[in-house]
């Protein structure tokens, strides 16, 4: 209280007392200055200690659609821990997978579309076009924490998170009813193999081919190329499949399996989760799917592998996986916050601790991309265990990630497989087709 404000009022006070009460005036003032400068202290120590400078009035909105897939609040209790260690929130905008590209879309057009978004890779190359995407590694996306960055003509636009691999499944118990001593390892192994198991009854191995969600030739036929090398594309990576020798053995190897009556009835319209579920009730002996679905085969006896390679192929077998991903908007405003929450996610604070991203693995049975994550799959299933020994040897492609249009790309070469399997075209038709489309797409 000031002397003069003092004097206004009428108070009669003694010298002695205005200088004891400007004494302890003084004294508070110290004091309150040395506990904010202690604070300040403190608050500064802390961001040096988690290598984080965020700004406490930022909020990153993040379109996803993991938390209506997770358990519920998993995903907000890592957005609340993030809030709490960088004074950043993050504030989740969720839906299904089905809805969250409609969302995203429907935010660039009218300029409300969130700052971090979860990408599909068939969307990738759409929003690459579109201009909703930034370059992430620009932005500040710690390269060295993953794995993998999905790239379009170089520029990284898309970081996974999670990656979804799909392994061959096994019916143990159907192997040993028909005499098939061992798991196959090779394509005359399989083709073996599946022999002896249609001519004991039973149905050998499920390719599904329907197109109402057409990625059985992503899965199934390419993930069965992929693990022998082979691919959709030149040495240029430009994507060529017309004259290719290595998908014509590919083609021609389950044309073997067709005419010998080894894939599983109604392979035109049988879908995936038709087919998984096909697998879990026993009615198959070889299926390729997620490994997030081995949890669904509680009552039969398995095994899950790499797919049978090439009898001459000796190299490491390419996995086929889908992702969870995610990119940062172009009109973020927040970019380099967007990034060190991306950075989080797979490294934490100082970019070595990956428990969000090891937590985030074991609990969706996928696998990290990250570089520092140790996920514990003790509570997983012994197979899902091995499998992951297996992952670790081996590398995950998905030439379709990227590619414009992807999903009718993906229908037509699988109309056309359909056709060929049945004889109506020959290998050549097929590859020419197919190089039609895939030059097609995007324009």
């Amino acid at each position: 209280m000031k002397l003069r404000t003092i004097m206004k009022k009428g108070l009669a006070v003694g010298l002695m007392g205005i200088m004891m009460v400007s004494l302890a005036a003084c004294g508070d003032n110290k004091e309150e200055e040395k506990t904010n400068a202690e604070t300040d202290t403190k608050t500064e120590a802390k961001a040096d200690e988690t290598g984080s400078d965020a700004k406490s009035d930022v909020t990153l909105k993040f379109q996803q659609w993991w938390g209506a897939e997770l358990p519920e609040g998993y995903l907000d209790d890592i957005c609340a821990k993030y809030e709490e260690e960088t004074g950043v929130k993050v504030e989740l905008l969720t839906a299904p997978w089905a809805d969250t590209k409609t969302a995203i879309t429907a935010g660039a057009t009218n300029g409300t579309i969130a700052d971090i978004i979860s990408v599909d890779g068939a969307w990738l190359s759409e929003f690459v076009d579109m201009g909703v995407l930034t370059n992430v590694e620009d932005a500040g996306v710690d390269s060295s924490l993953a794995s993998d960055i999905w790239k379009v003509d170089g520029t990284g636009y898309v970081v996974p998170v999670l990656n979804f691999a799909y392994p061959m499944y096994v019916n143990m118990d159907i192997l040993k009813e028909a005499g098939v001593e061992t798991v196959p390892t090779t394509w005359t192994e399989l083709k073996d193999a599946c022999k002896k198991i249609t001519d004991a009854g039973k149905s050998a191995f499920a390719l599904n081919l329907g197109t109402t969600n057409a990625n059985g030739i992503q899965n199934v036929f390419m993930g069965t190329g992929w693990g022998s090398g082979i691919s959709l594309k030149d040495e240029s990576g430009a994507y060529k499949t017309k004259d290719n020798a290595g998908l014509a053995s590919l083609a021609e190897m389950f044309k073997g399996l067709y005419d010998d009556g080894s894939l599983y009835p109604g392979m035109s319209t049988l879908e995936e989760s038709e087919m998984t579920s096909n697998f879990a009730a026993g009615n198959c002996a070889f299926t390729v799917a997620s490994a997030a679905t081995m949890s669904q085969f509680t009552d039969i006896n398995f095994e899950a592998t790499t797919i049978p390679v090439k009898d001459d192929f000796k190299d490491k077998s390419g996995i086929c996986y889908a992702s969870w991903a995610v990119g940062i908007s172009e009109s973020c405003e927040n970019k380099e916050e967007a990034a060190k929450f991306i950075n989080y996610l797979l490294g934490g604070i100082d970019g070595k601790d990956g428990s969000a991203s090891a937590g985030l693995a074991a609990t969706m049975s996928a696998f990290p991309n990250s570089t520092v994550a140790e996920p514990d799959y003790s509570k997983a299933p012994k197979q899902f265990q091995d499998y992951y020994e297996l992952y670790k040897q081996n590398y995950v492609i998905n030439e379709f990630i990227g590619l414009p249009n992807a999903s009718d790309v993906m229908t037509s070469m699988t109309n056309d497989l359909t056709t060929y399997l049945e004889g109506k075209i020959d290998i050549d038709t097929l590859l020419s087709n197919w190089q039609g489309y895939l030059d097609a797409a995007g324009k």
